[in-house]
């Protein structure tokens, strides 16, 4: 089905009154987690959008993920981190002293990633138990970071243009370097595809063999991207709304431009469906289907234009530093 044969129609929407800072779709499918800058965690039903629980941690919230294993959601905000179990009870939380960039979890594993100011990362279990302390080697901070459903690799962005592909135990595998401002970054859940966009308008999608598999530049930058859980298609929002889907080889299998500036999206298996969050308020769950209109929306389509793949390369070896950092008897350091 070519993308001026598809459109996407609305499934659900939830509009929240205050600012949410981020969304996420559990990797099955079935569960949205969203977080607001007052420091609350809103749980949702993907299928119709039904509210399932909400719970205020009491710090405010940068981002979630959920463990679609256990039905867990971990928060992650500024100076703190919680757990909370599938019926909406708070398991711990941690406050930490050092500012939190951004959080993810790696269900596989059973461990959580946090990358901190200046960016120090720390790996720790489910119980909040340290693993892994050190530094990514970057002039710039770390913009994203992602950890796949069934691999124990971690990847990891920074606005310097940086790529690092990360073991389970902190060490790098590879780094890639490109002239852009990285802003988001997604794996395929066996760990072996790494889909990155950058505020400078375009994206680049790598094997984990270190082999380049498509890149483009788009129309407007790239805020946030995702992988299907089959693999096979990537999606892009804009920040000027608009949503592409991508095929294997890079080819636009949809395109629109329903919401205002997309900050979070995510695709369903065999990209069935799209879960935006836009204007930071408006949760939308939309399906992909057949126009049912003859009008063409071709003229819209951005222009794919290829990139110079002489600005990129990889260079290998382990670019982490060990630090430890010291307890603190009101916060505790990971």
């Amino acid at each position: 089905m070519s993308a001026d044969k598809l459109s996407c129609e609305l499934v659900w929407k939830s509009d929240f009154p205050s600012s949410l800072s981020s969304i996420f779709l559990s990797f099955d499918s079935k569960y949205v987690s969203a977080v607001s800058c007052n420091g609350e965690l809103s749980f949702f039903d993907a299928i119709d959008g039904s509210l399932k629980y909400r719970l205020d941690i009491s710090f405010p919230l940068i981002c979630s993920q959920i463990d679609d294993t256990t039905m867990e959601a971990f928060v992650f905000g500024k100076n703190g981190v919680a757990r909370v179990s599938a019926s909406g009870q708070l398991l711990w939380r941690k406050n930490i002293k050092t500012p939190i960039i951004n959080g993810v979890v790696s269900q596989y594993l059973k461990n959580f990633m946090i990358c901190y100011e200046g960016n120090k990362i720390v790996i720790a279990d489910y119980n909040a138990v340290p693993k892994y302390k050190g530094t990514i080697d970057s002039k710039g901070p770390i913009s994203s970071v992602y950890a796949s459903k069934n691999s124990e690799n971690y990847a990891l962005v920074t606005s310097a243009g940086d790529v690092f592909y990360l073991r389970y135990d902190g060490s790098v595998l590879w780094q890639f370097c490109i002239n852009d401002n990285l802003s988001s970054v997604s794996m395929s859940k066996d760990g072996r595809v790494v889909f990155i966009g950058s505020s400078d308008n375009k994206v680049l999608c790598l094997h984990s063999e270190q082999k380049v598999l498509f890149n483009y530049a788009l129309k407007s930058s790239v805020v946030c991207t995702d992988i299907s859980e089959d693999g096979k298609y990537f999606a892009v929002g804009c920040s000027d709304g608009s949503v592409y889907v991508l095929n294997e080889s890079g080819g636009t299998v949809f395109y629109d431009k329903p919401v205002g500036s997309v900050s979070k999206i995510f695709l369903t298996d065999n990209a069935q469906s799209i879960l935006t969050l836009s204007d930071n308020r408006l949760i939308t769950m939309y399906k992909i289907c057949e126009k049912k209109s003859v009008e063409k929306c071709s003229n819209d389509m951005a222009a794919y234009i290829e990139l110079d793949g002489a600005k990129i390369n990889f260079t290998d070896g382990s670019l982490l530093k060990n630090k430890v950092a010291e307890d603190n008897e009101k916060y505790i350091e990971f």
